[in-house]
C-alpha cells in the first residue's frame, strides 16, 4: 500500500493522537484541486484520488484513509471535523459517472445523469468498513473534501479534515501472531503508524515462508520445488490435501493454522480445482438501464484473507457485503498471498515447477528480462475508450491520469507495442512470435474467453517454443474461469512453455466508456506500480496490493467483482526479477577451532547496488538455519553467534536477501573443528602437571 509524494494536491499527515478519553484522531491537509477541461465536462483532480460513486452520479474524487485502531479497541463513533471551506466558483457542468461494461459487450452511450442532489455527495467520510492484517485492525474510510451543488454547478472543498475516532472495549484478534514482520508490513498500509505501537511483540517457536497444499500423486513433483526453495533459504512446507480433507473450510481452517503456528507468508496451492478446492463467492455489481450484475466465481482470496466468516447468514451466496463478522463486510485484507498451479497430471506439475524454478534462476543481466510487451486490442465505439492501447500507455513511466499517479515501466525497458488501431491490426501470428522470443511480462487488454486470449487457442498456446518464460497480466473476459474445463490461463502455466505465471479475471473484466477509468483497470495500474513504484517484486504480494490499494472505493460500481476475481496462477513467493539482489557474501570469517557447548562468533558483509537494507541467514552446518536476521546496513559487518551440540568439523555459510526479497548466493563455507570438551578428571591432571612444571622452574 503506498505513501508517496503529493503534486497535484498535497497531503500532509499529522501525527495521530491518544487522549485519556479513549480517541484518536488523525488530520488530512489538502491543497487547492485541479479542475480540467474535458469536451464539455469540467473534471476535478485530486491527486491520490479517485472517482467514487454509482453510475450517473457526479464525477467527483474521494481520498483514502486507512487508520489503524489500538490493540483491543474497535470504534464507537466517527466524526468528521472540517477546516475552511474554500469555494472554486460556479458554473461547471460535471461529468457523470460513467458506467461500467463487460469487454464483451456492444458500445452504448453516456449514463443519464443522476443529479438530484443539494450538495453533493453531501457527506465528509463514507465508511468503508474495519479490516484485519495479521491481527491489526484497520478502518478504512473514503473521504470527501470536494463537494459539488449540481443546481449553481458550485464546487468547493475543506482545506482540512480531521476524523476522530471515539473507541470501545473491542478483542484482541486471534489471528494476531505478533512478530516484527507483521509490524513492518502494517505501518507500510495506514495513515497513522505509531499505532502499531500499541500490539505486543512475541516470538515463534519456528518460522517457514512458504507453504505448499498438494495431492499425494504430485507431492513428489512439488517437493521438488520445495527442494529448490530451501536451497535459496525459503523454508517451505508440503503438505497433503488427503490429510486436510477435500472441502474449502477444512482447507481455510488449515492455513490459519500454519499460519498462526509457523509463520509462513505464501501458499501455494498445488492443483486443479478438483484437486484442491476452490471456494464459489457470490458478488454482484450494479450498472445502469441493464439487470444487475451478479455470479458464483472461484476466488482463491477466501484463502488469503482467514479473518471471520464469508456466510455470516448461511445462506448459499458466500462473500456478501454483510457475510463477514456481526453481519459486517468480509475480510478483505490478506494474512498471506496466495497462487495457483491449476495442474492435473504429473507433467503438467513437471511444467509448472521447471518454469517456476528457471525463471527464478534467470540472471538479473539476462537481456530478455528488459523486454516488455503490451497487447491491446478494439474494444468498440467509446472515445478514448475504444483502443486498449490507451489504457496500456498508462503503464509507461510515471501515469497521473484519472485524477491518480501510478509509476509504471521505467523507459530503459524495451517495450512492444501491439496495438489495434484504425488502421492496423495485429493477429495471432504476431503475439506468437513475440511470445516465442521471450518476453519477461506481456499486458494485454482486449476480449476474451475460456478459451481465447490475446487471440489465441489453447492449441495455439501447447505450440509455443519459447525457452525464456513470461508473465502475463489480462484484463479479458473468463481467460481465468478455472471452475470451467480448463482456461487460457491454466494453458499458459501447465503447458511446456509459454508463461511461468499469469493473472486473469475468473469473469468479465470491466473498463468504462469514454474514460479509462474502468474498474479492471484500477487494478492493474496498481499492480504495475506496486512493482514500480512500491518495489513490491513478489507476484502474490504485488497482486494483493493491487487490491487493498484500491480497497475505498470497494463499493463502487463493479470494483468488488474484480476484487474476487484477479486470481495468481503462479507461485506467489517468486520474486520479479526487477531490482538486483546483493552479491554473494563474503566468506564467513570466525575461529578455525572451539570447544562443545561454547559460543562462537562468525562475521560477514554483503554488497548490495542499490543500497537496499540486508538480511541474512546463517547454515552452521549442523543441520541448524537461522531465521532471516536484520534488517542491516548494506555492506557493513555483522555477526552472529552458534554453539555446537557434539563433536566434528562444521562448514558455515551464509545468504542474504535485501529488504524487497532479492535473494544472493551462498557464500563460501567456512569451516570450524569442534574437539571433545575436557573431562572434569583431564581438567585436574592437566592443572596438577601445571603446578609441577611451576615448581620444578
Amino acid at each position: 500500500m503506498k505513501k508517496k509524494a503529493i503534486i497535484i494536491a498535497l497531503l500532509l499527515f499529522m501525527p495521530t493522537m491518544i487522549s485519556a478519553k479513549d480517541e484518536i484522531s488523525v488530520k488530512y491537509s489538502f491543497k487547492e484541486p485541479l479542475i480540467k477541461k474535458l469536451n464539455s465536462y469540467d473534471e476535478v483532480y485530486l491527486e491520490k484520488s479517485s472517482i467514487y460513486g454509482n453510475a450517473g452520479e457526479p464525477g467527483l474524487p474521494s481520498y483514502p484513509s486507512y487508520i489503524l485502531l489500538p490493540q483491543g479497541k474497535s470504534v464507537k463513533k466517527i466524526r468528521a471535523n472540517v477546516g475552511e471551506k474554500i469555494s472554486l466558483g460556479k458554473g461547471y457542468n460535471l461529468m457523470p459517472i460513467e458506467k461500467p461494461i463487460p469487454f464483451s459487450s456492444l458500445p452504448a452511450g453516456l449514463p443519464s445523469k443522476n443529479f438530484n442532489f443539494s450538495v453533493y455527495p453531501g457527506k465528509i467520510f463514507t465508511e468503508i468498513g474495519i479490516y484485519s492484517f495479521r491481527g491489526y485492525n484497520i478502518l478504512v474510510l473514503a473521504l470527501h473534501p470536494v463537494q459539488y451543488v449540481p443546481s449553481s454547478g458550485e464546487i468547493f472543498y475543506y482545506k482540512e479534515i480531521e476524523i476522530e475516532i471515539e473507541l470501545s472495549k473491542g478483542k484482541v484478534s486471534p489471528l494476531f501472531r505478533g512478530i516484527g514482520k507483521d509490524r513492518k508490513e502494517v505501518i507500510k498500509k495506514v495513515d497513522n503508524p505509531e499505532i502499531a505501537n500499541t500490539y505486543k511483540l512475541k516470538n515463534l517457536d519456528q518460522s517457514y515462508e512458504l507453504l505448499i497444499i498438494t495431492n499425494k500423486k504430485l507431492k513428489g513433483i512439488f517437493n521438488e520445488l520445495k527442494d529448490y526453495k530451501e536451497s535459496r533459504g525459503i523454508k517451505t512446507i508440503v503438505e497433503e490435501i488427503e490429510n486436510i480433507g477435500n472441502d474449502s473450510d477444512r482447507l481455510r481452517d488449515y492455513i490459519r493454522e500454519v499460519y498462526l503456528n509457523y509463520g509462513i507468508d505464501y501458499v501455494l496451492l498445488g492443483g486443479d480445482i478438483d484437486i484442491i478446492p476452490a471456494k464459489m463467492l457470490w458478488v454482484y455489481g450494479l450498472d445502469e438501464e441493464v439487470d444487475p450484475y451478479e455470479t458464483f466465481m472461484p476466488s482463491d482470496l477466501y484463502y488469503a484473507c482467514l479473518d471471520g466468516t464469508f456466510n455470516y447468514d448461511n445462506d448459499d451466496k458466500w462473500g456478501e457485503p454483510t457475510d463477514g463478522e456481526n453481519g459486517k463486510d468480509v475480510d478483505l485484507i490478506a494474512e498471506v498471498y496466495v497462487g495457483r498451479a491449476c495442474v492435473d497430471s504429473l507433467q503438467e506439475a513437471k511444467n509448472f515447477v521447471k518454469k517456476t524454478i528457471e525463471y527464478d534462476k534467470a540472471g538479473i543481466s539476462d537481456p530478455y528480462l528488459n523486454e516488455i510487451c503490451l497487447a491491446g486490442e478494439y474494444l468498440g465505439d467509446y472515445g478514448i475508450a475504444s483502443y486498449g492501447g490507451n489504457y496500456l500507455d498508462q503503464l509507461i513511466g510515471e501515469c497521473k491520469d484519472d485524477g491518480y499517479s501510478t509509476h509504471g515501466f521505467p523507459s530503459n525497458y524495451n517495450i512492444t507495442k501491439l496495438y489495434d488501431s484504425e488502421d492496423y491490426y495485429w493477429n495471432r501470428e504476431d503475439i506468437i512470435n513475440v511470445i516465442n522470443k521471450g518476453p519477461h511480462m506481456i499486458h494485454h487488454l482486449g476480449h476474451s474467453s475460456v478459451e481465447y486470449n490475446m487471440r489465441l487457442m489453447p492449441q495455439d498456446v501447447e505450440g509455443l517454443e519459447n525457452e525464456k518464460y513470461c508473465f502475463i497480466y489480462s484484463q479479458g473476459c473468463y481467460a481465468g474461469a478455472f471452475d470451467y474445463s480448463d482456461c487460457m490461463a491454466e494453458y499458459f502455466t501447465k503447458s511446456k512453455n509459454g508463461a511461468f505465471a499469469c493473472i486473469m479475471n475468473a469473469r468479465y473484466g470491466f473498463f468504462w466508456s469514454y474514460r479509462t477509468d474502468g474498474d479492471s483497470q484500477r487494478y492493474h495500474r496498481e499492480f504495475v506500480d506496486a512493482i514500480f513504484g512500491e518495489k513490491i517484486f513478489s507476484i502474490g504480494k504485488a497482486n494483493q496490493d493491487s487490491k487493498e490499494d484500491n480497497l475505498y472505493l470497494i463499493k463502487r460500481s463493479m470494483m468488488r467483482w474484480c476484487y474476487y476475481q484477479l486470481n495468481l496462477f503462479g507461485d506467489p513467493s517468486l520474486i520479479f526479477h526487477i531490482n538486483s539482489p546483493p552479491e554473494k557474501p563474503a566468506k564467513p570469517a570466525g575461529s578455525p577451532k572451539g570447544r562443545v557447548g561454547h559460543e562462537y562468533s562468525f562475521s560477514t558483509y554483503a554488497i548490495d547496488a542499490e543500497g537496499d537494507e540486508i538480511y541474512y541467514k546463517w547454515d552452521w552446518g549442523d543441520g541448524n538455519i537461522s531465521d532471516w536476521m536484520g534488517p542491516f546496513k548494506a555492506n557493513e559487518s555483522i555477526n552472529a553467534t552458534h554453539s555446537w551440540g557434539k563433536r566434528g568439523v562444521y562448514n558455515v555459510r551464509v545468504l542474504a536477501k535485501d529488504e524487497y526479497g532479492g535473494i544472493s548466493e551462498w557464500s563460501e563455507q567456512a569451516s570450524i573443528a569442534i574437539p571433545c570438551n575436557k573431562t572434569i578428571f583431564s581438567r585436574i591432571l592437566e592443572a596438577i602437571f601445571k603446578l609441577m612444571d611451576f615448581r620444578m622452574k
